[in-house]
């Protein structure tokens, strides 16, 4: 059932933001962690980012998919409300909170998804949240595409 996913989707970033974060703000003395991903990770990444934005000092998606309804069959509750950044960013009262992150939201012209990172970074403006809309010439959707793009954003951290 649907509800079982999104419960297990919350598991599942309980566990990044609990264990993996603690174990990297232990290991490498921060008190916030960078955050990336690609396709689906991207949004994982956002999501997980603009969730939990105390814990997250950088965020870089790269060619995200940010609508996560088409996986739960119509069927919607809080717990996938509170997991959809185009449904709870843009009802958001304290879009401050966001401010001291860096948000690179890196797209293509070649990027099936390039739709997608339009349509968050039009919320995020709507915000008033900062970040950085890179959409790049002959860029796609695919590894070879995110490797140099995720390369050349690093480089500027």
């Amino acid at each position: 059932h649907p509800a079982d996913r999104i419960r297990a989707h919350n598991a599942y970033e309980n566990v990044i933001v609990r264990d993996v974060f603690d174990l990297a703000r232990r290991e490498c003395s921060v008190h916030r962690v960078a955050v990336c991903g690609a396709s689906l990770g991207a949004y994982h990444a956002a999501n997980i980012a603009f969730r939990h934005p105390n814990a997250v000092s950088h965020l870089i998606s790269l060619s995200g998919s940010f609508d996560i309804s088409s996986f739960f069959d119509g069927y919607h509750d809080d717990n996938i409300y509170f997991n959809s950044p185009y449904e709870y960013l843009p009802n958001t009262t304290d879009p401050w909170k966001y401010n001291h992150m860096s948000i690179i939201i890196g797209t293509g012209e070649w990027d099936v998804t390039r739709n997608e990172s339009y349509r968050l970074s039009e919320v995020l403006n709507s915000k008033e949240i900062n970040h950085w809309l890179d959409d790049g010439k002959w860029r796609g959707h695919d590894w070879n595409y995110w490797q140099d793009m995720l390369s050349y954003y690093l480089s500027l951290l």
